[in-house]
């Protein structure tokens, strides 16, 4: 089987700024005492951006 170039690396890079999400995601946790509302916030939608980045490198930018 031949794989398009770079096919490994496009699904790795995908899967760490997947990995990157879930932190993000993951320190969203309504009343933090570490985390203000407005950087909860923030991280929130860095991640949706996030999400959709991982998206087009995993599919070659289409």
């Amino acid at each position: 089987m031949i794989l398009r170039k770079g096919f490994l690396r496009r699904k790795f890079e995908a899967a760490l700024i997947r990995l990157a999400i879930a932190i993000l995601m993951g320190r969203n946790v309504a009343r933090s005492l570490v985390v203000s509302r407005r950087d909860n916030n923030d991280m929130w939608y860095m991640a949706e951006q996030l999400e959709g980045i991982a998206t087009r490198i995993s599919k070659n930018y289409p």
